[in-house]
């Protein structure tokens, strides 16, 4: 039975963090859809054309050069990922929830619920680090420097609305790791008291 409790520990936390991560990179994809107008009027204004009119255009003669485009390419990716999004997002918490109740299984209601916050804020805290440093570095490592000045003000905003939402994410479970953990050892006290006597 520990083995079982050990091997049902190890999955839970992977689910959690599993969860976690797709739940984010989802949010992000979302962000970076609701805001790909501010991309199009940075074409607009840095390149003068009309990206809606090229995609148009696009749709009825694929194969010519103009429509190879990374611009292109990337507008037609996120309006495919309209869909895809939110079964991300549906995913996410099933896999986060399926975690949490493997956790609670394996210990109890306090401890699962307390190893489920303390495994979410530190994934939590590595993907703020990611979204706040590795996209943009790789961005800027793999594009070109006239690409990267028209899709910096769209990826600047999609990244800091999605580390907003990683920072209250990390705040709820950092206060919710410390609060179980002071239950978890208030519960433990009379124990000892009794035991003591």
């Amino acid at each position: 039975m520990n083995v079982l409790k050990i091997i049902g520990k190890f999955f839970g936390g992977f689910f959690v963090l599993f969860g976690l991560t797709i739940f984010i990179m989802s949010f992000f994809g979302t962000n970076a859809l609701d805001n790909f107008s501010i991309l199009e009027n940075s074409l607009s204004e840095k390149l003068d054309f009309d990206l809606g009119q090229i995609e148009a255009y696009c749709q009825e003669n694929p194969d010519d050069e103009p429509c190879q485009s990374p611009l292109i390419t990337i507008k037609q990716e996120i309006d495919q990922f309209g869909y895809y999004g939110s079964a991300m997002m549906g995913i996410g918490f099933f896999f986060f929830v399926a975690g949490f109740l493997l956790l609670v299984w394996c210990s109890s209601w306090i401890d699962g619920s307390r190893q489920t916050s303390l495994i979410s804020l530190i994934g939590l805290v590595f993907s703020y680090l990611y979204y706040k440093y590795a996209i943009t570095g790789a961005l800027t490592g793999f594009l070109p420097p006239e690409f990267m000045e028209i899709i910096e003000g769209w990826v600047n905003i999609t990244i800091a609305q999605t580390l907003k939402t990683v920072l209250v994410l990390g705040i709820t479970f950092l206060i919710l790791t410390v609060g179980l953990y002071i239950l978890k050892h208030k519960k433990m006290r009379p124990v000892e008291k009794v035991f003591e006597k």
